[in-house]
């Protein structure tokens, strides 16, 4: 979209927005025009001014909205499409804020419209993104800002188990969405088994079961989860994490984001490698915090074996067959590269933890059978803030 019609767009949008704040703060509510603040392929976002209003009104707002590709519709009763990311964050935020009482590591919503496809938040100024502290020079910063990710997460989710069924109570209200499950795991593996030509034998199928029931059937360790709680999705604000964009937020098992930056942030576009002592730091750190709501995670043999399950996702379920013929850069580096990355990473994780060790085995010796194939991928560098002391 042009500058000339993403500002259009803006001015369009604030009636919408004056009409939710109006709502929500019980009295009529006038904003300036607006300002573009940028966006994604899926949303753009803006920045309105309060004129004038009822007593209680912030000074300004964000409000997020969706986007509809060019073989698109934005249709909130749709199972999936763009208003399902709207709808999610929708719920996520407002559940997120009664949850935790006002301790939220979100922005407060304000409330959407279904209709218009928009959402409106807080305002949270312009503090640095994560993603930004890491492509700086300040190692120090950029480890606090990484563990203190960690902290947010394991705050997150310990709050939010045991209140599954309030969430799905909020959501389900503001429209459908489609069941999901983790057995596409099966398929996947499947595909890396067919690609290079090594059998899976008995232990490691089992194995690769376990990993699909856990995920789906995560017990104490249900908990609401962002999904993509990349350095992009996280903004560092007076010494703490707020986090962003909970478009694919649900209940899942707790360790697919805690274990986030021990397999090095699947979802993002920002993947350097990170210092071998950080993510156990992040991963004691986010511990220490999920324990308050789930006291099983208190037992290391349970939750090292949360690690290694979730970690199998990070590391299996972001190969694809195409990755045999051509690679790709995303962002910072090479999507074989990630995967190499990923899968050593997974390999040394259940050796150390002894947890899936038939599957972390046969994962690093496909690691080896893709480097011999793919012949020379160049290490993945590391984050830019940590490149001096590497």
């Amino acid at each position: 979209m042009s500058e000339e019609r993403e500002m259009r767009a803006v001015r369009e949008m604030r009636g919408t927005v004056e009409g939710v704040l109006s709502a929500r703060f019980g009295g009529q509510v006038r904003l300036d025009d607006g300002s573009d603040l940028g966006g994604s392929v899926r949303s753009f976002t803006c920045r309105y001014v309060v004129v004038d209003g009822p007593d209680g009104l912030p000074a300004s707002v964000v409000a997020k909205k969706m986007r509809a590709g060019e073989d698109e519709e934005y249709d909130p009763e749709a199972l999936d499409g763009p208003a399902v990311g709207l709808l999610n964050e929708w719920a996520g935020l407002e559940f997120l804020s009664e949850i935790s009482e006002g301790a939220s590591p979100t922005p407060v919503c304000y409330g959407g419209d279904r209709g218009a496809g928009l959402l409106v938040m807080q305002d949270m100024g312009s503090p640095r993104g994560l993603d930004h502290i890491l492509l700086g020079d300040d190692a120090e910063e950029a480890e606090e800002a990484l563990v203190q990710l960690a902290v947010a997460l394991g705050r997150m989710h310990a709050a939010t188990i045991g209140h599954g069924a309030r969430f799905a109570e909020k959501r389900g209200k503001l429209g459908p969405t489609r069941p999901f499950n983790w057995d596409w795991l099966r398929a996947r593996t499947r595909e890396l088994e067919e690609a290079l030509d090594l059998g899976i034998g008995p232990e490691v199928s089992e194995q690769i079961d376990d990993v699909i029931e856990a995920l789906n059937n995560p017990g104490p360790f249900a908990a609401y989860t962002h999904m993509d709680p990349c350095p992009d999705n996280a903004l560092w604000v007076d010494g703490r994490v707020m986090l962003l964009d909970f478009e694919r937020g649900a209940y899942r098992h707790a360790l697919l984001d805690g274990s986030y930056g021990r397999i090095h942030f699947p979802s993002c576009w920002c993947v350097n490698q990170i210092p071998g002592h950080i993510p156990l730091r992040m991963e004691d750190e986010y511990r220490r915090e999920l324990v308050a709501g789930c006291p099983q995670a208190d037992d290391d043999a349970i939750y090292r074996r949360a690690v290694a399950l979730a970690c199998a996702w990070g590391a299996i379920g972001t190969w694809w067959p195409k990755l045999m013929q051509e690679d790709g850069e995303w962002g910072l580096a090479t999507h074989r590269q990630r995967v190499l990355l990923r899968f050593y990473i997974f390999g040394r994780l259940t050796e150390e933890y002894g947890q899936l060790e038939a599957l972390g085995r046969w994962v690093d010796l496909l690691g080896s059978l893709l480097r011999e194939a793919w012949g020379e991928v160049e290490e993945m560098p590391f984050y830019p803030a940590f490149r001096e002391g590497a």
